[in-house]
């Protein structure tokens, strides 16, 4: 199924157009000639030659000569060239081993590195608000009451679940309050992925169940969801998010409370906000704040004198602009919420930093 993604991937990218009227700016030193190399993304090529990857689709030139013009792969060499003054890329004379099946795509290059957010698009880590999470079934336990479990064949599941059916174990969710709501209302909640099980019989409402797949530590209390059916869409077109987009970076899903490049990230946003799959976001450094406006007596806030970080505090012009910080991909919008790819970062991406439209 990826693979037939991968080829509506870059035929969605041919296809694409955009409201905003932009300039291709290419990238200062950019090459003229580039052979696609294994591990390449679409984001990293494009990276090469514009100051805005996102706007890959407009670049790109179909070659109609050549077979699957929609694919790019590893030994491929791409000439910048002018069309109409416009630069395009274009495919030149291919250098690929006979190994690889061009007809296939088993080695297109994809738009983004798919091995850190398979797990996310295979399995919903985020329950949208208004699921009542105190009405899932969840985990008892098993008969050797381990509060922990991760090697036994057998649990116990409150509820009654679908024998033959498989779900997923999900450790209890976290929930994450709008940070635009005074009143702290709830955008959503995030669960990870801590099993699967095979629902067996069911007596009195409680279900025996197997357990076939550990990916960490199950806890009583876990919840229970049934798994995709497998199916899910990598299919992702770049294109700049909208320029009134206004939400933060909630949390770096490893935990931390910084995130770098090819890691993901929960955006207060979601579908509500416009945003969809494909949407590329800037994430912000918030500028310091500076006191004293005076060349003589200038100073950081944080370390200056009580005196000049209350100037600092009323004055407009006490805090330095605003940086961007790196971009990210939207690749699964929730209605309030969304998951997406860090692309690159000049620096590490902490929890609360803004989230913007790319052409701010």
């Amino acid at each position: 199924m990826i693979k037939q993604k991968i080829t509506a991937i870059l035929a969605g990218l041919l296809m694409a157009g955009f409201a905003q009227a932009d300039d291709l700016t290419l990238k200062e030193g950019h090459p003229d000639t580039y052979v696609v190399k294994k591990g390449d993304t679409l984001w990293d090529i494009s990276g090469v030659f514009l100051e805005k990857p996102w706007y890959w689709p407009k670049i790109w030139n179909v070659n109609p000569q050549v077979k699957d013009p929609h694919w790019i792969y590893p030994g491929d060499v791409l000439n910048l060239v002018y069309v109409d003054g416009q630069p395009r890329l274009v495919r030149g004379t291919a250098k690929l081993s006979p190994s690889i099946n061009r007809g296939s795509g088993n080695d297109a290059i994809k738009t983004v590195n798919l091995d850190e957010i398979l797990p996310f698009l295979s399995y919903d880590y985020l329950f949208p608000n208004g699921t009542n999470i105190d009405d899932l079934p969840f985990v008892l336990g098993n008969n050797q009451s381990n509060k922990k479990m991760m090697d036994v064949s057998t649990i116990y599941v409150k509820g009654a679940l679908t024998p033959g059916e498989q779900y997923g174990l999900y450790t209890a969710p976290k929930a994450y309050k709008n940070p635009n709501d005074p009143k702290g209302g709830i955008l959503g909640y995030r669960a990870a992925l801590s099993g699967v099980i095979v629902a067996g019989r069911v007596v009195d409402g409680i279900t025996e169940a197997t357990l076939v797949k550990s990916v960490r530590e199950i806890n009583q209390g876990d919840r229970v969801m049934p798994l995709s059916n497998g199916g899910y869409d990598a299919a992702f077109t770049l294109r700049p998010a909208s320029k009134n987009l206004n939400a933060v970076v909630l949390e770096n899903v490893v935990d931390s409370i910084y995130a770098g490049r090819n890691q993901v990230i929960v955006i207060s946003a979601g579908t509500n906000e416009g945003l969809s799959n494909g949407d590329v976001v800037s994430v912000y450094k918030e500028g310091v704040r500076v006191a004293g406006l005076d060349p003589n007596n200038v100073a950081y806030a944080e370390t200056g004198t009580v005196a000049q970080k209350v100037v600092s505090e009323l004055s407009e012009y006490g805090k330095l602009p605003d940086v961007v910080a790196g971009h990210a991909m939207v690749f699964k919008a929730y209605s309030n919420l969304s998951l997406a790819l860090v692309l690159d970062a000049s620096e590490f991406i902490a929890n609360g930093a803004r989230v913007s439209g790319t052409d701010e």
